[in-house]
């Protein structure tokens, strides 16, 4: 009778655990594919075209190097077609899939995403604007200042890169317990 009931015992622990890191692994799981790896690949997709624009002669807008009309107007169709539409899709993962952040609050640098995509809604709703030619700076770049790209960029990477680690771990110990 002793062994039977430790046996038992021993069997809904196991069980139990195994549910518990399954309910685990779920939820890492949903982080990868609905919130970390769609905004890792977007950014991604951001940064590479962004290269692309850069290294294929786009101007950077500053303040201090004046544009012409012709680089204006490329400056507009990048941003209205391939950045925005990008940043666009990366704010709605975040808003859809908040409740997936690893932390207790929304990071620092996913407020800023927002925050900039946010403050170049009223400038291409000007570009929309008929006879719009403007090649100055202020009318082609967002209030909000510099975008700290590179710190977003770090924090999907570290975190998605985490995750997938403790995907990985949790799979090995679902494997050795069964």
């Amino acid at each position: 009778m002793f062994v039977a009931a430790t046996g038992y015992a021993a069997t809904y622990l196991t069980n139990l655990r195994l549910a518990r890191r399954k309910d685990h692994l779920d939820r890492v799981n949903r982080q990868l594919s609905e919130l970390y790896g769609p905004l890792y690949a977007q950014a991604e997709a951001v940064d590479r075209a962004w290269r692309k624009f850069v290294d294929g002669g786009g101007n950077v807008w500053t303040a201090l190097a004046p544009v012409t009309t012709e680089q204006a107007a490329t400056w507009r169709l990048w941003m209205s077609t391939v950045f925005m539409p990008l940043n666009r899709r990366m704010v709605e993962t975040v808003v859809s899939h908040a409740d997936l952040l690893c932390e207790d609050t929304i990071p620092e640098p996913l407020k800023e995403l927002c925050a900039h995509v946010a403050c170049y809604e009223p400038i291409i709703a000007r570009w929309q604007e008929d006879g719009f030619d403007s090649v100055q700076v202020d009318d082609h770049v967002s209030i909000a200042g510099n975008f700290l790209r590179r710190e977003l960029d770090d924090y999907l990477r570290n975190s998605f890169e985490s995750l997938k680690l403790e995907q990985a771990r949790l799979l090995a110990q679902m494997q050795r317990l069964r």
